[in-house]
Parts: C-alpha cells; structure tokens; sequence
C-alpha cells in the first residue's frame, strides 16, 4: 500500500474498501490484519498458515480421523512447505506446496488401511453447489492490512490476502486509480513482495516493498488492482503476462438473451449489495472479483485453470544435445476467454444429449472454438483436458479426449502442454497403435488424451504440409509462384474463391475415408478435439471418424476465420449456434477476435509495410525487364542464345536470382538494424523455395560484412562524432542506420541467419543437412527463441555488447546514449552465435510460436488462410514488444482482395493486418491530443524553452490525477512515434519529442512519482529512447535538476542554486518522500514525528515559500541525524558501513557460524563490498532473479574462502547469509553503483 498520504487515502477507499465489500457480499468473512492475533489467528508475523482454521478444515475434509494429532500431522507437512523459503528457493517451495493442496496427503487409518488427507474441499458441490453449500464445505476468510516479517524480522504490510481454510490462497494490492500506472505499479509491489522483483523495477533500498516469499509458497493467484482496473497474474508473471478479466459468461450471461455479456445481470447484482450506485457500470475490478474470487469459481480456477510451464524445450533440447535449456519454470493463469471457451464446453458435455442418446444424425455436444492466434488455443485445450480429468464428477473424468493435428510439430507442442494437465497422455505411433488406442476410447480405463496426427486418420488422403506439400515426384520444390498466379486467374474468370483456396472433398473421397477403419468405440465418452477446423479436411476426418467413433462430440479449433461457404460443412460436422441476431448467420459456441486479444494485450498488433523493388515482377513487361537486367553484362551474341534457350525465366526464377537476392537482403538488413534489433527481437524471413532459402544466409552474411565495413569506415572517418552536435530529425537515413549500426557492432557482428527447411531432392547429393535435419533444426529453432546473450568481449567466436538494461535505472539515462561507452558483462564464453534469423520456405509459417519475433520479411506469394497464418507469426507477446512487423518484398500485400480472395465481404480476417502508413495520423492525432492536455491544465505547448517556464510547469502539474493524465497522453504520443521511426514522418515531431521528455523528467524528479523516485524512460520504445537518451542526460547538467534523496552529497549544493520557491519545493517533495520510504519500512518513531511536523509547516505557511524554506533546513538535518551511522566505522563508505551493521547482526545471531573479531569482520565487510560493486558495475547486471542467483553464488564462494567452510547446517547457514547479502545488495543496487562510479 502507497504510504502518501492523498495516494494512500485514496487507494484505501477507491479500491481496496470496494473490493473487500465485494468479497464480504459474496461470502467472505472479514478480519483486519491487526486483529489475527488478539483472536488467536496467528502465532507470530513469521506465519502465513492459520494453523487452527486448517486443522479445523483437515477435520471436516477427512471424517476418518480420529485425532488431533493427525490432523496436526497434515498441517506440519503443509507448513514445511513454507518454511526457509528464499527468492530462489520459491518455485519449488510453490510447487511442493501446491501438490498437497491438490493432491492432499495419505495418513495410516483404521485397519491399518492408507486414507486420503485433503485440505480442501475440491468436490462438485464445493465449487458448483448453491451458496450456502460451498460455503459450508471450506472457510474462506479475507485480511486487510496483513503483516508479514521477513527472515531479518522486518515487516511488509499486503493489502488484502485471502485464505481458504487457512490457506492463502490470493493476494492482492491495490493502488491508487488516480497515480500514474496503479496497475503497473500494483504488479510490481506484488513481484517485490514475492521476492523476486521485475527485472525493470527500478527502486532499489528502502524504496521497494520487503521480499517475503515464504507467503507466496502456497499462493496460487496475485491481483493487481486500482478500482477500476484488476489484472490477474500469479508469482511469476512478469507485466506483460498479467491479464485483465472481462468475461462474464457463464456466471451471468443469459443464452436465451441474444448478445447478453452478463454486465447488466451484474449491475443488478452490485446494486442489490448496494457496491454500486444507479448511474454506475461495473468496472473491471467488480467483473475479475465477481468471475475469479467468488468462493466456488476461486476453486475451479485453482484447481483446474492453473498449471507449472517448463521454460525451456526440454524434450527438443536434449535430442538436440548442443543448446542448454534455459531453466526454470513458469506458472500460468487462464486468461478471461480460455475460461469461458472451457467452461460453455464443460457444460455442453453435461448437458446437450450424445447421438448415443437421440440418434440423429449430429452430436449436440459439439462445436466451433474461433480464437484468434497467439490466443493460447494449446492452453485451453490443457485446461479442458485438466477440467476433466482432475475432476470428481465422475461423468467427466473418465472422458477419453483424441486431438488430432494437422502437423508434428503443432502436435508435440500440445501433447507437451497437456501433458502438464495430470492425464495420462499417449500418442499414437502408427495407424495400428491409433486403431488401438482408439478401441479403449469411452470405455472403463480409457480416461487419457490421445495425440494423432490426420496422416495416422487418413494417410494419402490427408493434405500435405510444410515445405515438401505439393513438390514433384522427384523431390523438386513446387512452384510457388505458378500456384499462386493459377489461383489468381481461376478466381478472376469467376471460380468460388473459397473453392479454390481450400477444394471442398468429393463424394469419392469421403467414401474412401469411411472405409479407412472400422468402428473401433460406440461409446459417447469420447470427444475429439480437432484442430484448424477451418479446412476442407475436416469433411474428410468426419466421414472417418464418424465409422470409427460414432457417438464422440466433436470440438472444432481455429485460429483463422471460417470462409463463410463453409459454414454449412462445419455446422454438420462440429455443430453451430443459433444466430443472436434476427436473421443472422450460425454462430460459433466461442468467437475471440483479433480484435479483442490486442484490446486485451494478448497479442500485439501487426503492421504491414511494402518493400517490393523495382526488379520485383508481376507481369511479362516486368519479368522481361529483370531478365534483360540480369544478362546485361554478357556480349550480344551470348545475350541472344541465352534468349533463345531459356526464354522468358518464371517469376520463381527471378525470385531466386543471387543479384536480387542480395539487394533484397541488404535492405531486409538494414530495416532490421534500425528496428527490431534495436529492440532486442528477431526476424524470419519467408523465401519463394528451399534454393532462395539457402541463398539468402550467404546475402544476408554478405550484406553484414557490407555494412560492417561502412560503419568503420563511418567511425574512423570522423563521420560518426560529426553527428554528435546535430539534431536527430537532421540526420540522413544513411546516416541513422550507421550510427544505430555502430551502436550495435559487437552484436551485429555475430548474429546467425540460419535456414529451416525440409529435404528434398538435394538430399542424395548431402546438400543442405545442415539445414534440413530434424535434431539440428530443433537446436537452431532452440537458439532462435533464446534472447540474445550476455557475452564477454574476449569470446573466442564471439563478442557482444550486453543488452542495455531496459528501462534505464532512475536517475541515469546514459546507458541507452549511443555515444556512451559499452559496458561488458558475462562470465562464460558462448558456444554458439546468437541466431537472429530464421529462413523458411513454408515452415514454421504456421504454428510457430516465437515472441521474440519481430518482424517477418516476405518473399514468397501466400494467400488467403496461409497468409493469415504467416502474419500471426510476428503478433506474440513479449516484454517491450509493441507491434509486430511485416514487410513485404513479394507484393503479395498490395492487393488484399487477390491475396485474400476467399475472404471477401468477411472483415474479422482482416483485423489483424494494419497498415504501416496508418500509423501517420495516429501519430498526428496523438500530438494534438497532448497539446490540448497541456493547454487544459494551463502550459503553453511551445513556451517550454527556459528554467523557468518549466518551473511553472511543474508546478501546474501538482495533482496526481493530473500527472497521472500527463503520463498516459504522452505515453500515446511516444507509442506512436515509436511505431513509426524510423520513417521520415516521424522526424518532424523530434523537437517536441524532446521538450516534452525533458518536461516528464523534471515532472517525475520533482514529485518523485516513479518507481524509486527517480527518472526511468520505461514508456519510451527503445527507439526513441536512442534518439532523446544524450538530450536528457545534457539537460541533467544544465537545468541543475536536484538529486532524488535528501542523503545525496549535493543535494543542498544544488537546491541552494535554485530561486527560493523552487528550492523550497523540492526540499519538501525530498523531504515527504524520504520520509514516506522509510516509514514504509521500518516505521520508526522519529519518521512519524518529522512528517507531521512537515505538514505542519505547509499547513501554517501555505504560500509563504520563504517561510516554508528557513523551516525546512532544520527538519532535513533530523532526517539525516537519524540516518547516522555507528562512528566506530565512520571511516568507512557509506555502503561499507551498513554492510558492516548487516553482517554484525547476523553473525552475532548465528550460533554456528561465530562472532568474529572487529578486524576480521573489517576485512570481510571490504571483501563482501568489493565482490558486489564490481558485480553491479556492470550494465548487464539487472537485479532479476537470474543476477541476483549468480551474485548469490559468488558471495557463497567468498564466504568459503574466509574460512567459512562448514557442512550441514552449517552450509545451510552460509548459504542463507550469502542470499541475504545478496538481496541486501539488489534493494540498495544505485547506492553500490553509485559508489562502484566514485571508485
């Protein structure tokens, strides 16, 4: 909770009371943190269970004990789980914690016979019952104001925790709607708090919340909320994975209401409760508490929505045996439509009729799931699968569920997903082994899920795919560019679009696939998922498994909108809704449109650019004119026998010519270089056949030898320092490239562009196995998704600057100057280059999940639902990800209604394609908007050039909510420019870019608003952070912008060399946020005592800054009396002396590892100094769990080294002292820099 005082009023009635009345109205009881133990809740701020509700409820859930002692058996068992538990040590700690609690524990009872021990209630009627019964059946109990100590005895105080039969289950924190970013900040508070701080929360020392994860071992949800907003993550998700809930099916919608989204059912609801009044709606907050913490949804969610996602490839990485995985592991929450998909599913199985039953002719189980891609599909057939599965009803779990894909590689990336799901999971290795498995479908002991692919169910009638679909008998790639320009023409003389994108199965066929097996179940217990439903093949896959397993539902998946001809196959095949219009079309039992995800943040939104040159051919004029290009050099003579010979070359030809190829490349290189590189992101590039795929690795290492050469030549030429004084809006497009090119030397050096493709009829002649085979393609396909890495400069392959640490640390934007110095880190040499390409033919064109992706470059001609397909590739989500990009080199964007002919009059297929030059007035519109801000609250847009117009401005922005708008205007601003750079439209608003980023700095130095009081561009895109980053750190130096802490050692120097209203201003915001920060901490008297003082003072004097100044002195100089350290050690740095007073006081407690002499604990506080400040110098280090992890190891080494080498526990102990010292040095990060800097 924000200790401010108008952000803490706030908070506590805006968004905390409201949400704790919601959670009281639903059922909940209610006890204030201070009271736990006055009512004999809790022992000591050490624990996180309450021990006698949890014995209470193993007592309920378990009517065959007959004792006490064993219920006290059970709650020893959860609370070691809980017990040591670090930052480090928290995943496993959650893991352990989370088995029990789903899986409960087996205890000896009567007749000598194992029972099971469960702590919560997980049956139907506890989740799905009345009211009143799921009440009944575990004791749910919400505390506010919770206080947590840590492992040193210091406390955190959490908002609002809930626990179920003593069991916390949620946290939440709330923040201020009014603060800029209250959601942000709340997920960050709530990182703090688990231990494990974001690697870009830049608050460091008393200004960050205490790590108390040993709460967070049994905790499965965290909230963000801010009373409108409420986002829903758990211990692990990083920013951009926290999701807000806007779904309020099932639980509120009425199917017999056509469009019904619940929000009117809730209204009425909240204002029965009287939680909202007659002109309100419901906010976002009141529908994730209403949907997710309602007693019995809260444990269908834990139980069957949440899951542990391993991080690295295992399964792929060890074949590959050459890229060591990364570690760790993940854990998800459903986002707000996987629920809802699953649970309309659920409710289908329970209640429409089978065939089994009626005997018509369709499943009324069945239906179409349309969820636009990078949706998470894969997760929410996990989440059926779980649904199921862990239930106890048994009408569901015995369910036998049979995915079947179109590709290996989709089909292993889902079988590993639900494998995570707790069912037995099995993939059918031939047609035999799938007739088999399918004989056990719906029977007694058939409760799996079975993976097959629709070449197990069909053989030579299932479509191909990948890059060999189509070839020639002998291997040779198809002609792309022939099929597309057919298909062209056939529509153009008046053939179905939608017939020629995806032939409809003739009656032949369909006979053939009945034939294919026998009937192998006649139970209805079976539901057959079938994924990319969108395809003709799925009329093919019914007429077969309509003979194999007639009575299975049917559940369609697709990512790509249905063509609108072939609604009447998928509704006889899946089944389709009634229309909730009158008159309208059949609609599907779930629609996520693109749309929504990017509304939703769940995908990032993609922008299209034309790049084709103008050798690129579409027309005989054209091709001629390339061709003659091409032989130009050659004699006459020569010239005309190759005429002859050869004729007019295909469009494929002049697509695989190396001249071409290389000029694209370099251009490919360059967008690259000045885009999504600069980002830290990745590329694929698309080619027009296996041949053009191979060529293009040696154009694109070519074109970086190329560009190397001209960026030395720029640097040594005196080119480079030329720019230094100039504007960037002046700057040439060569000019820009080479210097963002210089900036990243040492990573564009060694970055791989590699080919992914399949073989072919190369493959006899051993070409391409580099390329083509499956454990190498796994292993680059491996480096691909890994971000590039930390390496040292003395590598013997490679050399790469660390990426800088994104955002910049408060106070310093330096790191992201491209004139200052590269930092190096890294301690292990690399073994293999980073690979910043991928190139493909068709693979990994579908299906491929790959965040770090950036940009696509196509090459190729793609059409219809392949190129929608292709297009998602670029739309996952990752950390500064804004956009994704396609660049077309091809021209297959110029004219949508020919490359998506078969979607005409459909407009959801092309919601996920925008326009580069859309983004123009975007970045217009945005510009305007925030001059009108700043109009409205009284500054002059252009009269920001001198001190002291930006004086007044400050100072015109000194409500919250009014910087709170200033902050979320010029964030659309830089969006949009970011979005746009480096395209010459973007240039013109550079000065403003810059007088506005000059005026949010002094805004936030000022008023201390961000996270650790300083300045950090976090809503800067990387690009135009480059642009701004030396303008900001010059207008440091020459507005005199005062330190952020009163302790700075030129705080006063530079306040006294401000007019006297100034000064005094800023000496009270350095005042009232020292004091706030320590409060919020350690809460000691004298802190208390100053702040009431100092709101005295602004009380009585209001105005009167003269006044205000001559008092403020004296309160300052209490403020740092107290910060006075033990004069025994006064010779020491500042951070040397607290180092001193950490390691006293845990030596002195330790009865193992002993109180050492004052020279040795002398020598061993130097020692302890210089091992973390050369640690933290560096730019590579972060403060996430990876750093902290390495910099705990080295201490631990260190700390062997001076003597202390003990075993059991005390190792144990050694290690505990070097993860504090470990966490100590990442919560006072800036003072170490700043320190490390002096030295």
């Amino acid at each position: 909770m924000a200790a401010g005082v108008v952000g803490g009023t706030a908070e506590r009635d805006e968004a905390e009371r409201p949400l704790l009345d919601h959670l009281k109205a639903m059922g909940w009881q209610h006890i204030e943190g201070a009271r736990l133990r006055g009512e004999g809740e809790r022992d000591d701020f050490r624990a996180v269970l309450l021990e006698q509700r949890l014995r209470t409820a193993v007592l309920r859930n378990s009517p065959w004990m007959s004792s006490d002692t064993q219920a006290e058996q059970a709650v020893t068992r959860l609370r070691a789980a809980a017990r040591h538990v670090t930052a480090g040590s928290l995943a496993q700690a959650n893991r352990d914690a989370t088995t029990l609690l789903l899986h409960g524990i087996l205890q000896p009872g009567p007749g000598d016979k194992d029972f099971k021990t469960r702590f919560v209630d997980w049956s139907p009627e506890a989740m799905e019952g009345s009211r009143e019964e799921v009440l009944a059946r575990n004791d749910y109990l919400v505390v506010d104001q919770l206080r947590v100590h840590d492992a040193d005895g210091r406390p955190a105080v959490l908002d609002l925790v809930l626990f179920v039969n003593g069991v916390p289950l949620v946290v939440v924190e709330c923040k201020s709607p009014h603060v800029r970013d209250p959601v942000g900040r709340a997920i960050r508070d709530l990182r703090a708090y688990s231990g494990r701080p974001l690697d870009d929360d830049t608050r460091r020392g008393t200004g960050a919340p205490r790590g108390v994860p040993h709460l967070f071992a049994p905790v499965q949800l965290l909230v963000a909320a801010d009373g409108k907003d409420a986002a829903l993550g758990t211990y692990s998700s990083s920013e951009e994975h926290y999701a807000l809930w806007r779904s309020l099916a099932p639980d509120y919608t009425d199917p017999a209401v056509p469009g019904d989204d619940g929000a009117e059912a809730l209204r009425r609801e909240l204002r029965g409760w009287g939680l909202l009044g007659a002109d309100e709606r419901p906010t976002l907050q009141h529908r994730l508490t209403a949907m997710v913490l309602r007693p019995g949804n809260l444990l269908n969610i834990v139980r069957h929505y949440v899951f542990e996602k391993p991080l690295n490839d295992d399964d792929d990485g060890r074949r590959a045996g050459k890229t060591k995985p990364k570690s760790g592991t993940a854990k998800v929450v459903c986002r707000h439509q996987q629920y809802r998909a699953t649970e309309k599913i659920v409710d289908r199985l329970r209640t429409r009729p089978s065939r089994l039953v009626t005997g018509r002719d369709r499943d009324e189980r069945g239906g179409v799931i349309w969820h636009t891609q990078g949706a998470g599909k894969s997760f929410t057939m996990q989440f059926l699968a779980r649904r199921l599965h862990m239930n106890e009803d048994s009408g569901l779990n015995g369910i036998t569920l049979v995915a079947v894909t179109d590709r290996t590689d989709l089909q292993r990336q889902l079988r590993k997903a639900v494998e995570l799901s707790d069912s037995r999971v099995v993939q059918a290795k031939s047609r035999t082994d799938l007739e088999h498995l399918l004989a056990k479908a719906g029977r007694p002991g058939g409760r799996m899920v079975v993976f097959a692919t629709i070449q197990k169910f069909l053989g030579d009638l299932a479509p191909g795919s990948g890059d060999g679909a189509g070839d020639t008998a002998d291997g040779e790639d198809r002609a792309l560019d022939e099929d597309f320009e057919k298909a062209r023409k056939r529509v153009a003389e008046g053939e179905d679009a939608e017939e020629v994108a995806d032939p409809a199965p003739d009656e032949r066929t369909l006979l053939r696939a009945e034939r294919i097996f026998p009937e192998c179940s006649d139970g209805d217990r079976v539901v057959v998922l079938v994924d990319e439903a969108h395809r003709s093949h799925s009329s093919v896959l019914h007429a077969c498994l309509r003979k194999a397993l007639p009575h299975a539902a049917r559940i369609g998946f697709t990512g790509t909108p249905l063509m609108r001809g072939r609604l009447d196959d998928t509704g006889r095949i899946f089944g389709l809704e009634p229309s909730s219009l009158p008159g309208g079309a059949p609609e599907f039992l779930d629609t996520y449109r693109m749309t929504e995800a990017e509304r939703d943040k769940v995908v990032v939104p993609v922008r299209y650019e034309g790049r084709a040159t103008t050798a690129e051919v579409r027309d005989r004029e054209r091709m001629d004119g390339c061709f003659e290009d091409l032989i130009e050099p050659l004699d006459d003579a020569e010239r005309e026998r190759v005429r002859k010979k050869y004729g007019t070359p295909s469009a494929r030809a002049v697509a695989e010519s190396p001249p071409l190829i290389r000029r694209k490349a370099a251009d490919m290189l360059e967008h690259y270089v000045t885009g999504p590189l600069t980002g830290g992101f990745k590329a694929q590039v698309a080619a027009v056949s296996r041949r053009a795929a191979v060529l293009y690795r040696d154009a694109l290492r070519d074109a970086r030898a190329d560009l190397l050469l001209r960026v030395a030549e720029f640097d040594k030429g005196g080119r480079r320092e030329g720019l230094r004084g100039r504007a960037p809006e002046t700057y040439t497009a060569e000019e820009t490239l080479l210097l963002r090119a210089w900036q990243y030397q040492e990573l564009l050096r060694r970055i791989d562009f590699v080919p992914v493709i399949s073989a072919g009829a190369e493959q006899k002649d051993g070409l391409w196995r580099e390329w083509t085979d499956d454990d190498r393609q796994r292993d680059h396909i491996a480096r691909f998704l890994a971000p590039f890495p930390e390496l040292p400069p003395d590598n013997p392959w490679v050399a790469a600057p660390v990426a800088e640490h994104d955002p910049v640390p408060a106070g310093s934007v330096g790191g992201m100057n491209p004139w200052s110095d590269l930092v190096w880190g890294g301690d292990k040499p690399a073994e293999q280059p980073p690979i910043a390409f991928l190139i493909v033919k068709s693979m990994l064109l579908t299906g491929f999940d790959a965040p770090i992706e950036q940009a696509l470059y196509l090459d190729r001609p793609i059409r219809d639902a392949e190129l929608l397909q292709a297009i998602a590739r670029v739309n996952r989500i990752a950390r500064r990800k804004t956009e994704g990009l396609v660049v077309d080199y091809y021209g297959v964007l110029n004219n949508l209604g020919v490359t998506l002919a078969a979607y005409r009059g459909n407009p959801p297929a092309l919601d996920s394609l925008h326009s580069m030059e859309d983004e123009i007035p975007v970045l217009e519109r945005t510009a305007k908007d925030f001059r009108v801000f700043l109009g409205r609250v009284g500054i002059d847009p252009d009269g920001l050039t001198t001190p002291a117009a930006l004086a007044r401005a400050v100072r015109a922005l000194g409500h919250p909510e009014q910087r709170a708008g200033f902050d979320t205007s010029l964030g659309e601003f830089l969006d949009a420019v970011n979005r746009v750079l480096p395209h010459q439209d973007a240039l013109e608003y550079l000065p403003d870019l810059r007088t506005w980023s000059v005026l949010q700095m002094r805004v936030r130095r000022h008023y201390r608003d961000d996270t650790g009081g300083g300045f950090a561009m976090r809503g800067y895109g990387r690009k135009v952070r480059a642009l701004i980053a030396d303008h900001l750190q010059a207008q440091e130096v020459i507005q005199k912008i005062p330190p952020v802490s009163i302790l700075a050692p030129d705080f006063d120097e530079v306040v006294d060399s401000l007019p006297v209203r100034e000064a005094a201003a800023e000496q009270v915001q350095a005042l009232r946020y020292h004091l706030e920060e320590r409060r919020a901490v350690e809460d000691r008297p004298v802190h208390t005592q100053l702040s009431k003082e100092l709101e005295r003072v602004l009380e009585e004097f209001a105005g009167r800054w003269d006044e205000i100044g001559s008092r403020l002195g004296p309160l300052v100089e209490r403020a740092r009396d107290a910060e006075r350290s033990d004069p025994a050690v006064a010779d020491l740095s500042p951070m040397e002396q607290r180092l001193h007073a950490l390691l006293r006081e845990k030596l002195a407690e330790s009865e193992i590892l002993g109180d050492p002499t004052p020279e040795d604990l002398r020598r061993l506080v130097a020692e302890v100094h210089d091992e973390i400040t050369s640690r933290v110098r560096l730019a590579s280090f972060g403060g996430g769990e990876a750093h902290v992890t390495k910099l705990e190891s080295h201490l631990y080494e260190l700390l062997r080294t001076a003597g202390y080498r003990l075993r059991g526990e005390g190792r144990q102990e050694v290690k505990r002292l070097a993860s504090t010292l470990a966490g100590y040095a990442v919560d006072h990060l800036e003072d170490f820099r700043s320190e490390a800097r002096r030295e």
